[in-house]
């Protein structure tokens, strides 16, 4: 049988009041390690493109992984040739005399991007989302674009000479001055878009095309 002596010796206060705070040590993450997560939350956040350096943008563009955050991306004037950009953010970024040429950008986002003057031929954007984009005087050549969203984008001057736009969205998209021999526009949509002073228009593949006053195209 405990006696009274033996029972308060085991069930100290100070003692049972010292093993909860050790106990609290164990189950606690300590300052130092507080501090680390928190810093390593703070440099997830500092990623995004738009934030990097060309030198940086460049290095996550070429690597191997797809959905790359490329969104404000800096890339004008680079050799990005043969690059794979599959589904790629790359709204708003600046691709200005860019080589993009074979490059792989099925379904990418580059609404909004600066394209002036970019190399893309045979470049593969089948189902690219290219909203408001400016690709005035880009080089098009024989690059697949269909089924892309194309509204309202700037495509004057453009280089369209055997690119594939069929089921293309050009609503409201500027074409003055594009060439567009033998480009494929069977089945696109062009109603509004501004096709004056185009070139060899009557060469493109026109079947089931809607035009821009809105009649189709036989």
């Amino acid at each position: 049988m405990i006696n009274k002596s033996t029972f308060a010796s085991i069930f100290n206060p100070r003692l049972v009041l010292a093993l909860l705070a050790f106990m609290l040590t164990l189950a606690l993450p300590a300052p130092s390690a507080i501090r680390i997560l928190k810093t390593k939350r703070v440099q997830t956040a500092d990623t995004s493109a738009a934030k990097m350096t060309r030198e940086q943008c460049l290095e996550r563009a070429r690597s191997n992984r797809i959905n790359k955050d490329l969104k404000g991306a800096k890339l004008n004037n680079a050799d990005l040739s043969k690059v794979i950009l599959l589904s790629a953010d790359m709204r708003e970024a600046n691709l200005k005399k860019t080589i993009l040429t074979k490059a792989a950008m099925c379904r990418v986002n580059l609404s909004v991007a600066d394209m002036e003057g970019a190399v893309l031929n045979e470049a593969d954007l089948s189902g690219a989302t290219l909203v408001n984009a400016k690709l005035k005087g880009a080089n098009l050549v024989r690059a697949k674009l269909c089924d892309a969203t194309l509204m309202g984008a700037d495509l004057t001057c453009a280089i369209l000479t055997g690119a594939d736009l069929s089921r293309a969205n050009l609503t409201g998209a500027n074409l003055t001055g594009a060439v567009l021999m033998g480009t494929d526009l069977s089945g696109a949509n062009l109603q509004g878009a501004v096709l004056s002073q185009t070139n060899q228009l009557d060469k493109a593949v026109l079947s089931k095309t809607i035009l821009p006053d809105g009649t189709v195209h036989p």
